[in-house]
């Protein structure tokens, strides 16, 4: 346990005059990118890269005549797109969010342009008959699929139609996000206190508020966001035209349904596949939860609540868990200052495995003055690129936390990555630290996790570079990357007082460890919920649907894993993952990843733990970078992880890794 008195490892932060990297000099001033001249550059942007598409219809089907060429404009196209689409969310307000809208609209026409042209598609298929490597033939497959998605097969008047259901569709996703974010936009007031409401029904105060009456009011508002109380959040219709649009598409492309369209592009075989773990997981856990549910109303009794509600749930787990492990947030507030667990703590983790150092850059400023500038180093000093940590609430920001690539490095140019992670912690008075709940400190490990698979990216290809891969996958380097929180000696690293630099307590750091599975009954009931529930709306049968309540209502009951005291984590109004773009028909794809994680855990533990360091060392760390991270999509990213572990995921190591 010697590890316990070292003191933390300090990271490097450069000074000024020393030589500029190349990266650095393709860093945007954020400052220039007003919402007229995100408009403005996204025109030319696009216009650029259509014309550079046009120009390869004559180009030869080589991977040297074509392929590369392609990926090349691809890349430039991505890097001059991706900070503008990130500054209306990162930034945000009513003139980012109609420039977002008009962008939206017109990257699905840019995309319908690319998808329906023949020229290009016909070269895709003459390389798929050459003699390729592995990454190329995965690359051109994959490529032949979103083209047949695109409508490339579909005759000139059905590709008008689909191209008309995606500007539809892109239009409603626009509105739906706008409306989900100013539900969340004011304090809600209640009873002469006031609240700063997060997007998830089950709002995280409700843990500290002990008036059963304010915690019934608060938990009533934020079920009731999205239905109609207010006009201008209301987004029923909204849902009931984009699951139309999406059934349209679907059967226009010869797709039963909208999941089944989603799925041909997943690691997952099947929408059946994809409900199955789902149902098995979260039967399991209402088990447990009905059990826990007894235990929690005999604690509320005792405080003279004669009716245990979903609203009291949180309060009363809060209750059980520190009289169960005598640890509460406000006791490990003091040992989890921000900026020491990024520093000491995400970046230390990194070191270990991955070799890759961290300094901190003051002297380049990002999109906000809160955020903070890193260059990252492998451990023989070559940049891997920029690092900028956005960790912050503000008005207009978007809510939750998300990476995003401005640019994405891969190996084929030697292009570094600039990488961000965007997080929305209650923002301090200047001067003041912030410090984190434990969730947070999950959060950042997360999103790191994420940064990872961008900055560690060694692909031929920018198009199979990073996170381009299934969404049931990229929630991998993600999801692993939390374990790190949880070891000892990473935590030892971080985890001081803020007053006297004292290392956590070994029983603190034990109640810590006990607390991973505590409460997952909840989480994983309140999660599969949602997640079938994305699954039913998009297996269902648009003309067979009356109004949003009543569906909403009766697929929760046919979920199998429906408790009345457990509301699913997103209501079908404000649940931007199903109806917006990015994981609608998808959400499933987060528990779907964590089969992958869980049988990674077990291998870092069982096979290349070394010494008893439960897999944190650098020989660890090469071999999933190695089968995992460097790959990106340069093969079907199922073949990665069989590689690492030697078989396929199973959904039993899911239920051992919550505890259920």
């Amino acid at each position: 346990m010697g590890w316990q008195n070292k003191p933390p490892r300090k990271f490097k932060i450069r000074h000024q005059g020393e030589k500029m990297s190349q990266i650095e000099k393709r860093l945007v001033d954020f400052s220039e990118l007003t919402p007229e001249e995100c408009q403005k550059r996204f025109d030319a942007a696009t216009e650029t890269y259509l014309k550079a598409v046009t120009e390869l219809e004559t180009a030869e089907a080589t991977v040297v005549g074509f392929l590369e060429p392609l990926d090349e404009i691809s890349a430039a196209f991505s890097e001059a797109i991706s900070v503008l689409f990130h500054m209306t969310s990162a930034v945000g307000g009513a003139d980012y969010e109609a420039v977002e809208g008009y962008m939206f609209s017109k990257m699905t026409e840019v995309d319908a342009q690319y998808r329906t042209n023949k020229a290009i598609y016909e070269k895709f298929v003459a390389l798929e008959s050459q003699e390729l490597d592995e990454e190329s033939a995965t690359l051109v497959e994959t490529e032949l699929l979103k083209f047949r998605l695109g409508g490339i097969a579909l005759s000139a008047k059905d590709q008008a139609e689909l191209a008309s259901l995606n500007k539809e569709i892109a239009q409603i996703a626009t509105q739906y996000s706008q409306r989900v974010s100013k539900q969340l936009a004011t304090e809600w007031e209640i009873d002469g206190q006031k609240f700063t409401p997060n997007n998830y029904t089950l709002q995280a105060v409700l843990a500290d508020l002990t008036d059963p009456a304010l915690r019934a009011k608060l938990l009533e508002k934020s079920l009731e966001r999205g239905f109609g109380n207010d006009p201008e959040t209301d987004t029923r219709h909204l849902v009931k035209a984009i699951v139309e649009a999406r059934f349209k598409r679907a059967q226009l492309l010869g797709y039963p349904t909208h999941a089944d369209l989603v799925i041909a592009e997943e690691t997952a075989p099947s929408v059946s596949a994809a409900q199955q773990i789902l149902s098995e997981v979260g039967k399991a856990a209402l088990k447990k939860l009905n059990e826990e549910a007894k235990e929690y109303a005999t604690l509320a009794a005792e405080d003279g609540v004669t009716e245990f509600k979903t609203s009291d749930w949180a309060f009363y787990e809060g209750k059980a868990k520190e009289a169960a492990l005598g640890l509460s947030n406000e006791a490990l507030k003091p040992y989890l200052e921000l900026w020491t667990v990024l520093e000491q703590g995400v970046f230390f983790a990194a070191n270990r495995l991955y070799g890759i150092t961290a300094t901190y850059r003051p002297e380049l400023k990002g999109w906000d003055p809160s955020c903070r500038v890193y260059e990252i180093h492998d451990e023989n000093g070559k940049s891997l690129g920029l690092f900028i940590a956005d960790m912050f609430t503000r008005p207009g920001k978007s809510g939750g936390a998300w990476m995003n690539s401005l640019i994405q490095g891969y190996a084929g140019t030697d292009h570094e990555s600039i990488i961000i992670n965007c997080c929305n912690f209650t923002p301090v008075a200047e001067g003041e630290k912030k410090y984190l709940i434990w969730d947070d400190v999950e959060t950042l490990f997360h999103e790191f996790g994420h940064a990872l698979h961008g900055l560690l990216s060694k692909t031929k290809y920018a198009l199979t570079a990073g996170t381009n891969v299934p969404r049931d996958f990229v929630e991998l380097p993600s999801q692993l990357n939390e374990m790190w929180a949880y070891h000892p000696e990473v935590i030892a690293n971080f985890a001081r007082h803020a007053e006297t630099g004292e290392v956590i307590p070994a029983e603190m750091l034990a109640q810590l460890q006990k607390s991973k599975t505590f409460g997952q009954a909840y989480t994983t009931v309140e999660f599969t919920a949602s997640a079938l529930l994305d699954q039913l709306w998009y297996t269902a049968n648009p003309a067979e649907i009356g109004s949003v309540e009543e569906f909403e209502a009766d697929a929760l009951r046919r979920s199998g894993v429906y408790s009345e005291l457990v509301p699913p984590r997103y209501r079908t109004t404000y649940f931007p993952h199903a109806f917006t773009v990015g994981y609608d028909a998808g959400y499933y794809s987060y528990m779907w990843a964590e089969a992958l994680v869980a049988e990674c855990e077990q291998w870092f533990r069982n096979v290349v733990a070394v010494d008893g360091d439960g897999g944190l060392n650098r020989e660890a760390g090469r071999k999933i970078e190695a089968e995992i991270l460097s790959r990106g999509a340069s093969r079907k990213p199922n073949d990665s992880f069989v590689a690492l572990i030697g078989h396929d995921a199973r959904a039993e190591t899911i239920l051992t890794r919550r505890g259920l």
